[in-house]
């Protein structure tokens, strides 16, 4: 009677661990056509106004998802040096990001759900224990996240992490429960079953209400694990940057003694190449260094970025200067080639594309 009743127990407790276990699958489909997002539109409620919960973290998902992003950063030869998932904080292009995506990188471009691509101008805050960059976009009346200030996660709560489509992940949401609540010299941070990809580093948690209740980070040990840190790091971010403060692409540095205290590094190493190479390009030639140019001012170095614009067939309609190489030649070296790319037919679209030219 003993020995059969152990049994029974014994098999009930795995059963009970294996359904706890096991991820819930929104009812979205993932590849379903999300709205385009309107200007200048806060997804987290900021009011008095508490939104009301939903059982149903689909349309939690839809309405956030406007300001999810994939960030590609390029390393100093115009390679591919990390890839990762962010999130707009603010109307005007700022974005959070894991701070793993910064390794070695000197551009990159942040496409959005709806096909947007925006140039990423560099950093302006770090949070070196946390994992955790602000990063500025070359963008303007952006759907964005406002972070919940009193919205806490609670053991044993509901949460739900916010993919973007650009990934082509089979999940788009994924269904969490909170389990834990540690603290580390970084702050707290919690922990969710089951565990976090680390494709999922970079990416905003939500809670049935839709607000910005975390962001997901690699927590930087051995083990390199995801979790999940405060919404409030994000405003920490936010806080530290000044008007008007002008992005750049640093070299990380190690963590301060005070590990809530953004850090920027003074070295900005330099690119060669065009770092873009979006999904749509199908063709789009390095601009080559004027030789000419020796002739007249020696041997000389210039970065600038410019702005080109392609109609529904993929053809260039012009090509804007957005900031100068410092040179006449070297620019309308930039200008000269770029008229020559072409995109793959569809909406008409723009992006900015970062040229650094060197003898």
């Amino acid at each position: 009677m003993n020995a059969g009743f152990g049994r029974l127990a014994i098999l009930f407790f795995l059963a009970g661990s294996l359904a706890a276990c096991s991820r819930k699958v929104s009812s979205s489909r993932p590849h379903d056509a999300l709205p385009t997002p309107a200007a200048s539109s806060t997804l987290a409620a900021t009011s008095s106004t508490t939104p009301n919960p939903t059982t149903n973290f689909a349309e939690v998902a839809q309405q956030a998802r406007n300001a999810v992003v994939v960030v590609t950063v390029f390393n100093e030869t115009g390679h591919l040096s990390a890839n990762g998932h962010g999130f707009f904080v603010s109307d005007d292009g700022k974005f959070v990001a894991d701070r793993s995506v910064m390794a070695n990188g000197v551009n990159a471009v942040a496409k959005a759900a709806n096909g947007a691509i925006y140039n990423v101008s560099g950093a302006l805050a770090q949070l070196p224990g946390q994992n955790l960059v602000l990063f500025k976009a070359d963008a303007a009346h952006v759907s964005f996240i406002t972070p919940s200030l009193s919205a806490i996660p609670e053991i044993g709560g509901d949460v739900a992490v916010i993919l973007s489509p650009v990934e082509r992940v089979s999940q788009l949401v994924l269904e969490e429960k909170i389990n834990a609540h540690f603290t580390d010299q970084a702050g707290g941070w919690f922990d969710v079953t089951p565990a976090l990809p680390r494709t999922a580093a970079g990416a905003p948690v939500v809670n049935r209400r839709g607000e910005l209740v975390g962001v997901v980070t690699l927590r930087g040990d051995s083990n390199n694990a995801c979790v999940i840190r405060s919404a409030n790091s994000a405003s920490t971010l936010l806080a530290q940057v000044p008007p008007n403060m002008i992005a750049s692409w640093q070299t990380p540095t190690r963590p301060s003694s005070s590990p809530t205290a953004p850090t920027l590094a003074t070295k900005s190493p330099t690119p060669v190449k065009i770092p873009l190479r979006g999904p749509k390009l199908v063709f789009a030639p390095s601009p080559q260094y004027p030789q000419e140019i020796k002739r007249f001012y020696g041997s000389v170095r210039g970065s600038g970025n410019f702005r080109i614009v392609f109609d529904s067939q993929g053809h260039v309609t012009s090509v804007q200067t957005v900031h100068s190489t410092g040179n006449p030649l070297l620019d309308q070296a930039a200008v000269s080639a770029l008229h020559g790319w072409r995109a793959q037919p569809g909406q008409g679209w723009s992006v900015v594309v970062p040229i650094t030219f060197q003898p």
